[in-house]
């Protein structure tokens, strides 16, 4: 980990973005007009997220939501620190309460908005595009699940799947001068679910690190 100069950030899950019936919360919270409705690469946020309730995770300083993987919540001293220290590329805002509309207390969403283009390598990455399933079982199994999957419409976009077992690799010198957190340009997940991972520094790992924050995990990357 101290060999690394720069790592992949996520986080735990911890209850639902709201509203979460029929998974109103996209409409809600993102501007849905260039996003396709099936696989979600495009969905951007335009209005903040909502809780059901303030996290009972009372030990994590990072937090995540349940169906949103590229989105962190942290708690006061996380601001604070992250703002003392110098920490760029990052912003934050309140999330409401979605019953009462009301600012949440302990929570704020950090938001991370530089857009990092052709630094990850994907040669070796497995790989899904939104199209209609070719699998006879798959298709089966979707149908029984009245899945969207199997609906349509299709954008014929492709995503990557997350690396399992290694690192992510960039290319060399493809974070020279760029903020602390950044986002890349490509889209990862699979079926119905798409994000744009979150890298932070070397700087923001340190603090991490010394302050023993919980809920934040942390792989470092590799340069090729």
């Amino acid at each position: 980990m101290d060999a690394s100069q720069w790592f992949h950030l996520s986080t735990g899950q911890f209850g639902y973005p709201q509203p979460e019936k029929d998974f109103g919360y996209l409409t809600q919270t993102y501007d849905m007009t260039n996003a396709c409705p099936t696989c979600h690469i495009g969905l951007r946020q335009v209005k903040e997220f909502r809780f059901k309730s303030e996290p009972k995770a009372q030990h994590s300083q990072f937090i995540g939501l349940n169906w949103v993987f590229d989105q962190i919540f942290v708690r006061p001293p996380v601001k604070e620190i992250f703002i003392k220290e110098g920490v760029t590329g990052i912003s934050f805002s309140i999330p409401l309460i979605n019953k009462t509309s009301k600012p949440m207390e302990i929570i704020e969403q950090l938001h991370v908005d530089t857009i990092l283009s052709n630094a990850v390598i994907h040669d070796e990455l497995k790989s899904e595009i939104c199209e209609y399933p070719k699998d006879k079982s798959s298709i089966k199994f979707l149908t029984a699940i009245g899945s969207s999957l199997v609906k349509g419409p299709f954008c014929g976009q492709r995503k990557f799947n997350f690396p399992q077992g290694k690192s992510f690799q960039f290319r060399q010198g493809s974070f020279s001068n760029q903020p602390d957190f950044v986002r890349i340009s490509e889209w990862f997940g699979s079926g119905g679910n798409a994000s744009r991972p979150i890298f932070v520094s070397y700087k923001v790992y340190q603090i991490i690190k010394r302050l023993e924050w919980r809920g934040a995990f942390l792989e470092p990357v590799s340069f090729v």
